[in-house]
């Protein structure tokens, strides 16, 4: 526990790994991307992730099974009282509160384009703890993936993007849990106050 050492392949699987990133006093759902073991991210230029990582180069990868935390950090700003201070080295970053397992790393511009950023990481202090096993579960994978279709049908509107939306939420009311059904719920209220009753 604290060491960079720690075998990145113990932790991340080769593709996209869904967390909870955090940068200065932001917290959004991110895909870390693992490749020929080194880890990436892309991120859109308008989003505080981005502008953060520019000014300040670090983020903390989180892994968290909490679905309602997924939904509430891709359409809301998390209160000061969800983040702790800590000094890594010489950087400063912002974490999370009540989540044991997280990877902080600098994170450094290797290319941008017009609207998004190409993020290299590199782990400077991982605190994983040892805990037991957790299975592939329906019902939060289904509230990641309704969650990254609503981020961008709130942006274009696309009526394709509503009927994925309610595929996913349809298997979360049939696979998920009580925290997950409470997820997809949230996930509409935040679409609808957009784009006024798209899920009713």
């Amino acid at each position: 526990m604290g060491s960079v050492t720690a075998s990145l392949d113990r932790i991340f699987s080769e593709g996209i790994n869904e967390v909870i990133v955090t940068t200065f006093k932001n917290a959004a759902p991110m895909g870390i991307i693992m490749k020929n073991g080194s880890l990436s991210m892309i991120v859109f230029c308008t989003s505080h992730t981005a502008r953060n990582i520019v000014r300040d180069g670090w983020i903390v990868a989180h892994i968290s099974h909490d679905p309602v935390l997924f939904v509430k950090t891709a359409f809301e700003d998390l209160p000061e009282k969800y983040f702790i201070i800590e000094n890594i080295g010489d950087i400063t970053v912002h974490r999370l509160n009540g989540i044991q397992n997280w990877i902080a790393c600098t994170a450094y511009v290797e290319n941008k384009t017009s609207d998004r950023i190409f993020v290299k990481l590199e782990p400077v202090h991982v605190n994983i703890t040892s805990v037991l096993p957790v299975p592939v579960h329906r019902g939060l994978n289904n509230i990641i993936e309704a969650t990254v279709h609503a981020t961008r049908f709130i942006m274009n509107k696309d009526p394709w993007l509503a009927d994925l939306i309610r595929h996913h939420g349809d298997l979360v009311m049939r696979c998920g849990g009580e925290q997950d059904k409470k997820a997809i719920k949230l996930l509409y209220s935040y679409i609808n106050e957009v784009v006024p009753e798209t899920f009713l």
